[in-house]
């Protein structure tokens, strides 16, 4: 009896150091493996439209990023800009590849939808890809771009880079249309909100209500003489 006890925790004991084992390697080993062979871009391919992403297939819509590389220096993979470093981002490709948190319910943007609006799908998915990297501060924008060493060419790309840092603004705020087919910001009612009050405050400090203010007390409009 006592033999058999001990071979069981035998067993378990090596089970468990086995499945530790496998544990660590596929921590270490996952996410290279993963990126190299298989989020390629074939792979993305497969279901979404090479000449809505891909620059190579020539379209007016899709450009390389970056514009222009060194040589030697290949550009951006789709996996460069949609996938984040990291073991649990690795493993949720897998399960987007079969669909499992990527696909069902997010044929619409139902959210829209009950605002009564109509989103195209293209819109739809920027949408989601946009506001996920808001939520991780463009999180593989900054895996290549160091944002503090970035030095615009024109003077106004400096000052927006240097308000951005100040205002700790994220790079997708204004980098929204790099790669892919257009898609116009989503417009939220606080935008909306926002933009009636700059009209507004526009209006107190319009430079011509000088001359529509009422004549001083005392003071009549002169009659244009009729000749």
């Amino acid at each position: 009896m006592s033999n058999r006890n001990f071979i069981s925790r035998r067993f378990l004991s090596f089970t468990l150091v086995v499945f530790l084992m496998l544990l660590v390697s596929g921590y270490f080993v996952l996410e290279p493996v993963t990126r190299k062979y298989v989020a390629t871009d074939t792979n993305c391919g497969y279901c979404h439209v090479e000449r809505e992403y891909l620059y190579a297939m020539r379209m007016s819509f899709t450009r390389q990023h970056p514009p222009e590389t060194e040589a030697g220096q290949s550009p951006a993979r789709c996996a460069d800009c949609h996938l984040p470093e990291g073991f649990l981002n690795t493993a949720y490709l897998y399960t987007h590849f079969v669909s499992i948190t990527d696909l069902f319910g997010r044929f619409r943007d139902r959210e829209g939808e009950r605002a009564g609006d109509w989103i195209p799908l293209s819109a739809a998915r920027a949408y989601r890809v946009r506001e996920r990297l808001l939520e991780h501060n463009s999180t593989t924008c900054r895996s290549c771009h160091i944002e503090s060493e970035i030095i615009p060419e024109s003077v106004r790309g400096q000052t927006a880079h240097k308000d951005a840092m100040a205002n700790k603004e994220t790079c997708i705020e204004c980098h929204s249309n790099l790669v892919h087919r257009f898609v116009e910001d989503r417009v939220t009612a606080s935008d909306s909100d926002a933009e009636a009050e700059d009209v507004e405050g526009a209006e107190e400090f319009d430079e011509f209500n000088e001359f529509k203010e009422a004549p001083a007390s005392g003071e009549t409009e002169q009659e244009p003489e009729v000749l």
